[in-house]
């Protein structure tokens, strides 16, 4: 082989593991940029969304989303505590169904949210003292938390409500 021959062979082994370098760089990159783009996407839902599917897959009908500035008016939510809140209520004043949802604004608010829920429930079962089918369904209130956010629903099957709220991570958001 002549000298020539040599650094033409040299020149060529090394482009080929500097385009494989290269490629396999691009992949691992391309592959853990995904990974972050799922996760995210799963943390982009917002509070609103959560509940309107919960509603849609239990069927809840004859209930009605609260403004927000009315939120205020049935739970005591500490200053700053969430960047989001949800609340559907029946539009019934017979009924006691009801739905929220609280994005907190840090780990460290989810004991107060747990408070005021607590707080708002045994407001709530006072007002439906006369009514033991409705105090039966606010004593059975389920109350969860997942990445960052807590759901309670008070109302019929509300144990399956939560579940599918706890099943909306546990899948990846989907």
């Amino acid at each position: 082989m002549t000298s020539a021959t040599k650094k033409f062979v040299t020149f060529v082994a090394i482009a080929l593991v500097a385009i494989v370098a290269i490629v396999c760089s691009v992949y691992v990159i391309s592959v853990n940029g995904k990974d972050k783009g799922t996760t995210s996407s799963a943390m982009e839902i917002s509070a609103a969304q959560i509940n309107k599917s919960v509603i849609e897959k239990m069927g809840y009908k004859g209930i009605s989303e609260l403004g927000n500035g009315d939120i205020s008016g049935h739970f005591d939510i500490p200053e700053n505590s969430v960047t989001q809140a949800s609340i559907y209520i029946a539009q019934s004043s017979a009924s006691a169904m009801e739905i929220a949802c609280f994005k907190l604004s840090g780990a460290e608010y989810e004991e107060k949210i747990r408070t005021a829920v607590s707080e708002h429930i045994a407001a709530k079962l006072k007002g439906f003292q006369e009514s033991p089918k409705e105090s039966e369904y606010i004593r059975n209130y389920e109350l969860e938390s997942a990445n960052g956010y807590v759901f309670m629903v008070i109302g019929e099957n509300s144990d399956i409500a939560a579940k599918i709220f706890l099943d909306m991570f546990d899948n990846d958001g989907k």
